[in-house]
């Protein structure tokens, strides 16, 4: 189980740097200083490997993400610790290795699309209403539809020549797209808790 996921690991490494179609089976087993014939003992093929590192990723995100939840209760401060760990994350992955996933592998780009529509948008959907709940958001807006909203914009931003051709760094352009949304749904006793904040995307 350690080998298996040392391979995951150096796998998502490889294909974050280098894009996913142009690492090879190979290039795995070189990299761990395993044979070929030890790697495919842990995975069958290379379509396997790639299915197996976007699920470990996904769990990750999953466990970061509850933890977040049962240790911060504060709604703001709460979707402010999710949405920077999660744009780091996702930060993390190269579009040409998104590229890669959508063109070559779709049934596991379909899976992490799916982890965004559900697992996320899940998450934003009970975050909205511990916000309302505590008097920190308004109760003026469909909550799927704004979670749903976010789900897509955060995600996609990475994607985007326009807003990665604006002349500041990325992490200020996520943090803005994040006060953005929080700002437009929050009361002003949601807005104090925004200004308290200290803004910033950790590191990858």
């Amino acid at each position: 189980m350690e080998l298996v996921h040392r391979v995951q690991s150096t796998a998502e490494r490889l294909f974050r740097r280098f894009g996913v179609k142009s690492v090879t089976m190979d290039d795995v087993a070189k990299e761990i200083s395993i044979s070929k014939k030890t790697l495919y003992k842990c995975f069958r093929d290379k379509e396997s490997l790639v299915l197996s590192t976007v699920e470990s990723h996904m769990r990750e995100n999953e466990e970061a993400i509850e933890k977040i939840i049962t240790t911060e209760p504060n709604a703001i401060e709460q979707f402010h610790l999710i949405t920077t760990y999660l744009m780091s994350n996702q930060r993390k992955m190269s579009p040409s290795m998104l590229y890669d996933l959508k063109k070559y592998h779709p049934q596991s780009f379909e899976l992490l699309e799916k982890h965004r529509s559900k697992n996320i948008v899940r998450h934003l959907l009970f975050n909205i209403e511990l916000g309302r709940n505590a008097g920190l958001y308004h109760h003026d807006f469909h909550p799927e539809i704004i979670a749903k909203s976010f789900s897509m914009l955060s995600f996609h931003v990475f994607e985007s020549a326009e807003l990665n051709s604006i002349n500041t760094s990325q992490d200020d352009i996520l943090i803005e797209i994040i006060k953005y949304h929080l700002r437009s749904i929050s009361t002003p006793k949601g807005i104090e808790t925004i200004n308290a904040i200290n803004w910033k995307i950790n590191p990858s």
